[in-house]
């Protein structure tokens, strides 16, 4: 009799537990009906949990968090949003975090490096995307089973959220577009109006840039706002200005000459475009901003040259494409001037203004079947001279005299300035 007791008590007990859970459910569902804000919802979950919670999209920039999250050790601000540090979402990205939360469809607790309490993650999900997920550390008290039971429903809660609410709206969205709009469709009279306009935005105007434009895996996504894209993009790119053109988000990108950007933030643009099954297409830099719409179809060309869903990677470079694209373009002259590769460019420019020969130097060794010793002697300088000559244009030009595919891409484009010159393009 005693044993039937117990079980019956540990039934009773099982229910009671089950029904407080069902209502703990329901009243973070409440707060999300009653039109609350994204914080008294964590508030209502943090009552629960008794652990801080972060709710971060995939930029990893923080959204909202409860109790407000101050850590200096592992954040800071980036464009006015408080965003992970390079160094903590590279660790992430390493330890297979980041791929462990693009695939969860359910909490799981994990040891960080560095901090000797557990943490809770699950991604937040908008149809097939992952759009952030949700982080709580738990400093306060161990993590049970009921507390992932919440996390999974405060995740679901907040996709509801962000498809209800366009709370994370760029504030210069619209005035950022209009620019966009007028910068690619070539209506400003010159360049120094175009840098007038960037600096009128917050923006430092650049030497060289590049264009980005980005596109959605799925045919028909149905996903947040723009802006909310937008301000992830911003995060990641915070010198860049990113809008809005043709129905598609495109990022005009200062960036030195030789890189659109360093390896971490392109780890977490690789990042942010894998949870949102996104792919990106780049430009050639460029360093004349009149010249950006033709710029822009460079990015448009490669989307007409794939298959979305096919895996092709992330982030598509024109210069791969390029050699493609010049065989559609003989009709366009301003297009086909912009597939010269960038280096050939800035070695024709270096050589005006420094009486320099170095693409003299590059074409003639090509035309000397890459041999050093015939080019050295064509150029009537010596061996060594012609190898430093190599080494300096490395250096200058980030030119690759190695690579197949390279030195036939410098060779094309030897060939189209010296059409260009002929048919005075």
């Amino acid at each position: 009799m005693e044993e039937l007791n117990n079980e019956l008590k540990e039934m009773s007990d099982f229910i009671k537990n089950y029904q407080q859970l069902q209502q703990k459910k329901e009243s973070l569902f409440t707060v999300l009906r009653h039109g609350h804000e994204l914080n008294l919802i964590l508030q209502k979950a943090y009552g629960y949990i008794n652990n801080p919670i972060n709710i971060c999209d995939s930029s990893f920039s923080i959204l909202d968090s409860y109790p407000t999250v101050d850590d200096e050790r592992s954040l800071e601000v980036r464009n006015d949003r408080l965003s992970l540090k390079n160094v903590f979402s590279n660790d992430m990205k390493e330890s297979n975090l980041t791929d462990h939360i693009f695939h969860s469809i359910y909490p799981f607790t994990t040891k960080v490096d560095d901090f000797e309490y557990d943490w809770a993650f699950e991604s937040i999900r908008i149809n097939r995307s992952v759009v952030g997920y949700v982080c709580v550390r738990g400093i306060n008290r161990d993590f049970t089973d009921d507390d992932l039971e919440i996390i999974h429903h405060l995740s679901h809660i907040i996709s509801v959220y962000l498809q209800k609410n366009n709370l994370y709206m760029n504030p210069r969205g619209i005035t950022t577009d209009r620019f966009l709009k007028q910068l690619l469709l070539g209506h400003f009279e010159n360049e120094d109006t175009i840098k007038s306009q960037i600096s009128s935005l917050g923006y430092k105007p650049s030497a060289s840039y590049y264009l980005m434009s980005y596109d959605f895996v799925d045919s028909n996504p149905k996903l947040l706002a723009t802006d909310y894209f937008c301000q992830q993009l911003q995060s990641i790119f915070p010198n860049a200005i990113t809008g809005t053109y043709e129905g598609q988000l495109v990022t005009l990108l200062p960036a030195n000459h030789t890189t659109p950007f360093n390896g971490a933030t392109e780890d977490r643009l690789q990042t942010f475009l894998l949870m949102n099954r996104m792919i990106c297409t780049i430009s050639f830099v460029f360093t004349n901003l009149t010249e950006a719409p033709t710029y822009y179809e460079q990015c448009k060309c490669i989307f007409g040259m794939i298959d979305l869903e096919e895996n092709i990677g992330n982030t598509l470079r024109y210069g791969d494409y390029c050699l493609r694209h010049i065989t559609t373009l003989l009709d366009d002259p301003s297009l086909f001037l912009a597939t010269i590769h960038p280096a050939i460019k800035f070695m024709q420019s270096y050589d005006l203004e420094n009486s320099t020969d170095y693409l003299n130097t590059l074409e003639t060794y090509i035309q000397k079947n890459r041999s050093a010793p015939a080019a050295a002697e064509a150029l009537h300088i010596h061996k060594s001279t012609f190898f430093y000559r190599l080494e300096k244009m490395k250096s200058l030009f980030n030119i690759d005299v190695s690579n197949p595919d390279n030195m036939f891409a410098y060779e094309i484009s030897l060939k189209i300035l010296d059409i260009s010159k002929k048919y005075r393009y």
